[in-house]
C-alpha cells in the first residue's frame, strides 16, 4: 500500500501543476475579457454581448477545477481549532468519517453528473446566445471538479488508514 500511496503522490502532485496552470489561464482570459468588455461598453458605447456568455462558462470551469487544486494542496477551509481539541483517537475518527462522507457525495455527485450531461445534450437547449454554447458544456465542470476533488480527498482518506495501520492502534 505504501507503494501505491508514493504513486498516488507523483500523480496528484502533478495533476496539481496542470490544475494550477489551468486555473491562471482561465483567470488571466476573465481578466483580458472582462477588462476588453468594460472597455468597450464604456468608452466606446458598443458592448460585447459574448464576454458575459464566456465569463459564466469559463468561471463555472474555474471554480470547479479550483476545488479540485485546493483539495489537492490541502488549502481547503477547516475547523482545525474545533478537531485540536478532541482527543487524538476522536480526531481521526472523526476525521475519517468526514472524509468517508465527503467520498460518497463526491461519487453520486459525479455519477449524476455523467447521468444528466446525456439527457440535456438530448434536449437540444441552449444557454447561451450569441455563442450558442449547449447547456452540457456547463455541466460538465460538476463531473471534472467531482473528479479531481474525489482523488486528493481519497488519497488523504487512504494515508490515513495507513498510517493509522503503522501505528497500530
Amino acid at each position: 500500500m505504501a507503494t501505491f500511496l508514493i504513486t498516488c503522490k507523483r500523480g496528484i502532485d502533478f495533476l496539481a501543476k496542470v490544475e494550477s496552470v489551468a486555473c491562471m489561464t482561465m483567470m488571466a482570459l476573465l481578466i483580458l475579457m472582462n477588462g476588453i468588455g468594460i472597455f468597450t461598453r464604456y468608452f466606446l458605447n458598443r458592448p460585447i454581448l459574448w464576454v458575459h456568455e464566456l465569463t459564466i462558462l469559463i468561471g463555472t470551469w474555474l471554480f470547479y477545477v479550483g476545488m479540485g487544486l485546493l483539495y489537492a494542496r490541502k488549502e481547503d477551509i477547516s475547523l482545525d481549532f474545533i478537531v485540536n481539541k478532541m482527543p487524538e483517537r476522536v480526531r481521526w475518527m472523526t476525521e475519517q468519517v468526514i472524509q468517508w462522507m465527503i467520498l460518497v457525495f463526491l461519487v453520486i455527485l459525479t455519477i449524476a453528473t455523467y447521468k444528466l450531461i446525456p439527457f440535456v445534450s438530448m434536449s437540444g437547449s441552449m444557454l447561451s446566445f450569441s455563442l450558442g454554447i449547449k447547456d452540457v458544456y456547463y455541466y460538465i465542470p460538476v463531473g471534472v471538479g467531482s473528479i479531481l476533488m474525489f482523488i486528493p480527498v481519497l488519497y488523504k482518506t487512504l494515508k490515513a488508514l495507513e498510517t493509522r495501520k503503522q501505528i497500530g492502534s
